[in-house]
């Protein structure tokens, strides 16, 4: 049937539908950023295959800090459906701003939309994982890519941002891992202010509203945590300052509009970090929590560090990297900052040949090697003219433990070095191939002047395709840096399976609404409950993080003696109101006496299931 609007000539409207996007797509954004953007998730989904089969069930690395940031994700849900207070959870009763003794993964805050329980909570914490080091891919390409570097050299960069070596001692932390927002910031700021490591900014061609972008992602990044987001906002203060400088002295080249971007821009970023600052500062002023300088002596790495990875790398397991005895103990996989050894070979070549400028060079350099002693904390010389400088004077650096992380801005640079090389092999390569093939019209080497042009003509193509196959061949050959960083950040890691709620202790959950202890405690136990706690969501004593509050130690000694009147009279203290034993994993510790001490003439009533035992006190 015909309407009267078709009658009368119009053109109807297009129908939306999956052609309509694939149209809309390229108009937007350019078929390179499309492809980046999918292969990222592809690598991503490969590199974690266990995971996307199985997205539900298992996780990487261990059945540790995964079943934290996992209830820490499904947290932001409960607080979501149920509002309340979002920095004082469910753990460590009866501590408040609980939710900020870790890096609280804010920024994974729209998961929240989806599920709950414990399986949709592993779900969450999974697709959070995978999505992680996709970003890590994309942003430090596309930052390459917009520092002047070909595509081979940002595919590079892209690698080894989120797939370096020292990256793999890091899967059970998906706070390390999620630096995507960092590479993605530092691109829209430079893009937004139309700078390359080339021809510095160029004003004319700047877009406030990649600026903006910028200022945004990188608040965003802050939302993830302070582990990460310390030396990032420091970077990130030092880059406003410079911005406002250059622009307010270029301010009739750049216009108003830059200028308001930064200010306007660096203002939330400013805003987002102080908010996000608050409850930690709170944190420290109530309970009191410190880094002691003796932590980061023992957590510092000796300097055969820097060419050590651990036998999770498929490439570098049993190799001459592969040595775990270089690294003390504890906490080896903290010490273990192998960079990656194709970003490292061309990185120094990248000093002598690069796209980019001898100063840019040897700033890059310069800075990689800083970055890289002040990683090894005490490492260094005890670390008495670098690390301790920025811990006993920097705001907020004393309450990181770990040195060795800063490696991955060593990375960064490296792979910004290593881009410059890549980018000017490609430019002399590509030099070589034209000096090297006839103009379009001219005769072949070998070919006589004055050649039949029937014959000429009937094969003008083939030098063309000649010229095309040797690019390609170009092409592939400076891809090649980029495939060994992606083989040698391929993983051998668990994957373990996560374990799901005992039937009674998920009754004891839904039918005692008093806050109470769950027993045996300890560091491996409390992982566990903290997942199983996201079916029901009890007050509890138990938790972890890297900071312990008073009452959880104070509970932890008393309850290997309940019960008994000193031990009551301190549940009583806290307010807790039921202990809960676990039957299966109580033998052989501490409270393994617990299920056969007399209750009578304690205020206590015992109640028994398949594999608790629940005693509430009156």
């Amino acid at each position: 049937m015909i309407t009267e609007t078709a009658a009368a000539g119009a053109v109807a409207p297009p129908r939306r539908g999956p052609g309509a996007l694939a149209r809309w797509l390229p108009r937007r954004f350019s078929r390179e950023a499309i492809l980046v953007v999918l292969s990222g998730f592809v690598l991503s989904a490969l590199f974690n295959w266990p995971v996307v089969r199985n997205p539900k069930s298992v996780v990487v690395g261990d059945l540790g800090d995964p079943l934290l940031q996992t209830w820490e994700l499904a947290w932001h849900r409960r607080f979501l459906t149920h509002g309340g207070d979002l920095w004082t959870t469910n753990m460590f009763f009866p501590s408040e701003d609980n939710f900020a003794f870790s890096d609280s993964l804010l920024g994974y805050f729209p998961l929240a939309l989806f599920g709950d329980g414990q399986y949709a909570a592993v779900l969450r914490y999974n697709v959070a994982f995978v999505t992680a080091c996709a970003l890590a891919f994309i942003g430090a390409y596309f930052l390459v890519r917009q520092l002047g570097g070909n595509w081979q050299a940002a595919a590079l960069a892209g690698a080894v941002f989120a797939w370096a070596p020292w990256r793999l001692t890091h899967g059970s932390h998906l706070n390390i891992l999620s630096t995507g927002g960092i590479a993605l910031a530092l691109f829209a700021l430079a893009r937004g202010h139309a700078y390359t490591l080339r021809s510095g900014a160029r004003p004319a061609a700047a877009r406030p509203g990649w600026i903006v972008v910028g200022w945004l992602v990188a608040a965003w990044q802050i939302t993830i945590g302070f582990a990460t987001g310390i030396p990032f906002f420091y970077l990130m203060a030092g880059i406003g300052v410079v911005a406002l400088v250059v622009v307010l002295r270029r301010r009739a080249e750049f216009g108003n509009r830059v200028l308001v971007a930064n200010v306007v821009g660096g203002a939330v970023f400013l805003v987002v970090t102080l908010l996000m600052a608050i409850p930690y500062l709170q944190v420290v002023e109530r309970y009191g929590f410190t880094r002691a300088w003796k932590e980061i002596v023992e957590l510092s790495p000796p300097p055969a560090g820097l060419v050590t990875v651990s036998d999770m790398s498929w490439l570098w397991r049993g190799s001459v990297f592969d040595h775990d005895a270089n690294v003390p103990m504890p906490a080896p996989w903290e010490k273990m900052l192998f960079p990656g050894l194709p970003v490292l070979v061309l990185a120094v070549v990248g000093l002598f040949v690069s796209a980019w400028s001898k100063r840019v060079r040897v700033w890059l350099a310069a800075t990689a090697v800083v970055v890289a002693v002040f990683a090894l904390g005490a490492g260094f010389f005890e670390g008495a003219f670098t690390y301790r400088l920025l811990w006993e004077f920097l705001p907020g650096w004393n309450s990181m433990r770990t040195p060795g992380r800063l490696i991955m801005w060593t990375v960064l640079l490296l792979a910004l070095l290593a881009a410059g090389a890549l980018t000017r092999l490609g430019q002399l390569l590509a030099d070589r191939l034209e000096r090297g093939e006839p103009k379009r019209g001219e005769p072949e080497r070998g070919e006589p002047e004055n050649s039949e042009p029937e014959r000429r003509g009937s094969d003008h193509r083939r030098p063309e395709r000649r010229r095309l196959k040797r690019r390609r061949l170009v092409s592939l050959l400076l891809v090649v840096p980029a495939v060994v960083a992606l083989l040698e950040g391929l993983p051998v890691r668990p994957h373990p399976q996560v374990p799901g709620i005992p039937p009674g202790l998920r009754t004891v959950f839904e039918q005692t609404r008093e806050p109470m202890v769950i027993v045996p405690m300890g560091e491996g136990n409390e992982f566990h409950y903290l997942l199983w706690s996201t079916e029901g969501w009890p007050t509890m004593v138990n938790g972890n993080s890297g900071n312990f509050p008073v009452p959880y130690v104070e509970l932890f000694e008393v309850t290997r003696e309940f019960p008994d009147s000193h031990s009551i009279d301190v549940l009583d203290k806290h307010g807790v109101r039921a202990v809960a034993v676990m039957k299966a994993t109580v033998p052989g510790t501490p409270w393994a006496d617990i299920l056969t001490r007399p209750t009578a003439g304690y205020p206590v009533t015992r109640t028994e299931t398949a594999d608790v035992v629940l005693f509430t006190i009156k």
